[in-house]
């Protein structure tokens, strides 16, 4: 009798446990949770000039759209990380609108990963004469003679969005990515 009272005694207690469980705090517990912040990403095959393939992913995740952090990655057919590169969306205006929900996000990254050359490979960047400073309308990342080199490959280029004017160059050699520098108006 006394272990019926006891197993009738534990019953009542979880049942009566169960509910205060279950409401928690309050009762919007049940409520399934907003997401907080924003957050969107992209990604699709990039087939290169002479055969080559790559996959071009681009994300976002921030607080809010306007405070997010945009990333672009190149990746090797097989997987490998080529490139990556990150920036705060409010300091690339041309291809981020700092009004953005999720979905004008996800839409802003599918341009942002999207080939900016207007000839995806490598010699249709500015060549770089001897004695200057800078190929004319770029702002490069590497030497002279690495610029030149990646020219002369004629491999190729993925440029994308990196400013409020200006596009980044990506030049492709195999399975080797170099960022070239910036491509900028030709006002400046």
């Amino acid at each position: 009798m006394r272990r019926w009272s006891f197993a009738a005694l534990a019953v009542l207690l979880a049942a009566c446990s169960q509910p205060d469980q279950q409401t928690g705090a309050g009762a919007g517990a049940h409520a399934p949770a907003t997401p907080m912040g924003c957050t969107a990403q992209t990604s699709h095959d990039w087939s290169a000039p002479g055969s080559q393939y790559y996959l071009i992913e681009a994300e976002a995740h921030g607080p809010s759209c306007k405070e997010a952090v945009a990333t672009i990655r190149i990746r090797a057919r097989a997987g490998a990380m080529l490139f990556e590169k990150r920036y705060p969306v409010a300091e690339v205006p041309l291809a981020f609108n700092p009004n953005d929900d999720q979905t004008g996000m996800r839409s802003d990254l599918e341009g942002w990963a999207t080939n900016a050359a207007d000839t995806p490979s490598a010699d249709w960047l500015p060549a770089w004469p001897a004695g200057a400073d800078h190929p004319p309308f770029f702002r490069p990342e590497v030497t002279r003679q690495v610029y030149e080199a990646a020219r002369g490959q004629q491999g190729p280029l993925f440029c994308y969005p990196d400013g409020a004017e200006s596009d980044a160059c990506v030049a492709m050699n195999g399975d080797h990515a170099t960022l070239m520098g910036s491509r900028t108006p030709e006002s400046e």
